[in-house]
């Protein structure tokens, strides 16, 4: 959820050719093994990972391995059979080379629409940090503050910073009461100890209270765009339309191993405040269901206040 790298693919274009001899698939393994035993938030499966990886390469799993990329998607495949953790992964090539220069602009992923009935409409790619979220989302919503219901399309958002989701949250909540949002809880390294970090609403320049809010999402939907959907649906202040999301909770930082690979890790877990749990594993479960194909068309229906077909609400 924090992390970037966390929705990205396994493997990354990379502009080299690497090639792996066995010394630095053994080195590349034990790495993986001290991040897992040293840094996943479930300490227990953490080891049991580290200690299955070391097996496999002592019965010559990785023997012959000599492609970097082949490798990542091989360890990044074994991890999550292992810990059924979809944020954990194996990349070749930094995600980070080809991102714009510190000094380019950097875009907030807002689309902005006023659908026929005076339907206000966002698509929302992804949550970018608050510095460039926070100013995007004021603008998006003082455009969209008369409307009479609100579609919000995360069919596409594949994750980013909580602190975003969050601050986007807090338009549809009360402003007179501070609302507790979400926790993420990091373990700290190399113990069993864990501490946590608390999102809460804070004030917006505008409120959308009292009219109907719709969040599309859909098997993309990952990360960050699931804690928004999940977090408002517990709250009971959207309505949830479209197919199961993907299902991952637990984001991580990218760690170097060297030779151009890199490994994500899980060092924290979300849990909601209400249900003391998240959708990790299992998705966001939607109110209404519709197929992709049917979503946007459902979501228009009810914010319209028309009956949804059962051909739409079938999943």
């Amino acid at each position: 959820m924090a992390v970037p790298s966390a929705t990205r693919a396994a493997v990354s274009d990379a502009t080299q050719s690497v090639s792996l001899d066995q010394a630095t698939v053994r080195q590349l393994i034990d790495g993986v093994a001290i991040k897992l035993r040293e840094d996943y938030v479930f300490p227990d499966k953490g080891v049991q990972a580290a200690d299955a990886l070391e097996k496999s390469l002592a019965e010559n799993a990785y023997a012959g391995v000599t492609d970097p990329s082949k490798f990542a998607v091989q360890l990044t495949e074994q991890l999550r059979a292992m810990t059924k953790d979809s944020h954990m992964r194996v990349i070749f090539g930094s995600p980070f080379r080809n991102q714009p220069l510190p000094s380019a602009p950097q875009d907030a992923g807002f689309e902005v629409k006023r659908l026929d009935g005076n339907i206000g409409y966002i698509h929302l790619a992804r949550f970018v940090p608050p510095e460039v979220f926070n100013p995007a989302a004021d603008d998006a919503m003082r455009r969209l503050s008369d409307t009479a219901a609100l579609i919000i399309d995360m069919q596409d958002n594949g994750g980013g910073h909580p602190a975003s989701v969050a601050y986007l949250a807090s338009f549809f909540l009360d402003p007179g009461t501070r609302v507790h949002i979400n926790d993420l809880i990091w373990r700290n390294r190399g113990t069993s100890t864990f501490r946590t970090e608390s999102f809460w609403s804070s004030p917006t320049p505008v409120s959308y209270l009292g009219k109907p809010v719709y969040v599309m999402v859909g098997p993309k939907t990952y990360s960050a765009g699931e804690e928004f959907a999940y977090d408002l649906q517990v709250l009971k202040r959207v309505t949830v339309v479209g197919e199961k999301t993907r299902g991952g909770a637990n984001p991580g930082g990218l760690n170097d191993l060297g030779s151009d690979l890199f490994v994500v890790v899980p060092t924290g877990r979300a849990e909601n405040p209400i249900t003391r749990g998240n959708w990790g594993g299992v998705g966001v479960h939607p109110d209404v269901p519709a197929t992709p194909e049917a979503t946007q068309e459902t979501a228009i229906a009810l914010a319209k206040g028309q009956p949804v077909t059962p051909l739409a609400s079938q999943q």
